[in-house]
């Protein structure tokens, strides 16, 4: 059990999985009890938390209006009832606002309620197609191959072009279409650079797919990210820059910073070269977001998981985003996360026979623009490993 439970207010334990999972589930059952008869200053606090916990999940299940409305009304006179009992002042508002929470919740599914997040955005395509090329799709609908292995785009929002490697797209037969968002697919061993309206520019890398609009026209500039990018921001200290990455997002008025969000991982990573950012993740109840500021050379982890976020120094910043330079640098890593990103870069797919267990990291570079022949033979040296490959599946024996 963590002390650092001991610092939780009542909004920061409400939130906390485990102790969710403890009073809705009977989870660590005997941990959780030890813990608090040790620490007998923390029980009030469980107490009310766990009251609230469940006055939501109670009440939260098969509501009508009717209902709704009824435990506001309980909910006021409950606070005129009792505005001269100091003493149950603090549960009090906990209790009105637990049941404010159940409110929002419980309007919103009756639709008499306008929940203030934004809808998700979803990606022309429900999955990322494996394609030889690269490829933009505009708002439009209309796609344009990107054949190179490395594609340069710049959005020009003054003469309302997109300038593509060497070919110019007009963006003025598109205007004024509901949908406002282009998208760049970047399939395994493929690269792209962007140029956005407002000077932010974007390294894509291989298996990614990022959402972006012709212009930035409201309070914030939002794109969306599935895979990995690296971002350099142009300051706007009046529009936030926010990079919506499934379950985590990143906002920032002017930084450089590395997200990694493939949907096939089990976490979302960010780090931070310059500048400031604040990572945000959903609260445990689902309602809004909760913010973690992160400083250069930190790197905040989100677990899919246990919807939980980690922040840790990360030492060498540069070799996170030696992949826009062409290079994956690794220190120190284990061998089957460098078989992912190998796997990523030339649309291949490694075997590995059951039972094998890799006992050491290794580390070491790999250039990008080899072949995959030679990728090979420097994972066989360094990883003390033996490949066969038969297409596009490469499979490992252990060296003797």
């Amino acid at each position: 059990m963590k002390n650092d439970f001991l610092k939780y207010n009542l909004e920061e334990l409400i939130e906390e999985k485990s102790f969710i999972d403890w009073v809705l589930k009977g989870d660590n059952n005997d941990v959780w009890n030890a813990f608090i008869e040790e620490n007998p200053g923390f029980k009030p606090l469980v107490e009310e938390a766990r009251e609230i916990v469940l006055l939501i999940k109670d009440d939260s299940e098969g509501l009508d209006e009717q209902s709704v409305l009824g435990i506001w009304r309980n909910i006021e006179q409950f606070d005129a009832n009792n505005k001269r009992q100091i003493k149950k002042l603090r549960i009090r508002r906990s209790i009105s606002w637990a049941a404010s929470i159940l409110l929002v919740i419980s309007l919103g599914t009756l639709g008499l309620f306008q929940l203030t997040e934004e809808e998700a955005y979803h990606f022309a395509e429900s999955e990322l197609k494996i394609s030889n090329d690269a490829r933009l799709v505009l708002s439009s609908g209309e796609e344009i191959a990107l054949t190179m292995n490395e594609s340069f785009i710049v959005l020009d929002q003054e003469k309302e072009q997109l300038i593509v490697n060497d070919s110019i797209i007009n963006l003025k037969s598109i205007e004024g279409q509901k949908v406002e968002m282009n998208e760049v697919i970047v399939p395994k061993g493929k690269r792209s650079e962007l140029l956005l309206a407002d000077g932010t520019k974007v390294w894509l890398n291989a298996g990614s797919r990022l959402a972006f609009p012709s212009e930035f026209t409201g309070k914030k500039r939002d794109v969306y990210l599935e895979g990995e990018a690296c971002f350099k921001v142009a300051r706007n200290k009046y529009k936030s820059f926010i990079v919506n990455a499934g379950e985590m997002d990143v906002k920032v008025l002017g930084t450089w910073f590395d997200v990694s969000a493939y949907a096939s991982d089990n976490k979302i990573e960010t780090v931070l070269l310059e500048g400031s950012v604040a990572v945000s993740r959903p609260t445990a109840l689902g309602i809004g977001k909760k913010e973690y500021l992160l400083e250069p050379n930190q790197r905040a982890t989100f677990h899919k998981e246990n919807n939980t976020i980690e922040i840790e120094e990360e030492y060498n910043v540069q070799k996170v985003i030696s992949w826009t330079k062409g290079w994956y640098d690794f220190s120190s890593e284990d061998v089957r996360t460098i078989f992912k990103r190998v796997e990523r870069y030339y649309d291949v797919k490694f075997i590995v026979p059951k039972g094998l267990v890799f006992s050491e990291t290794i580390s070491g570079k790999l250039d990008l623009n080899d072949s995959l022949k030679d990728v090979i033979e420097v994972l066989e040296d360094v990883a003390q490993i033996k490949c066969k490959v038969k297409g596009k599946d490469i499979f490992i024996e252990e060296e003797k």
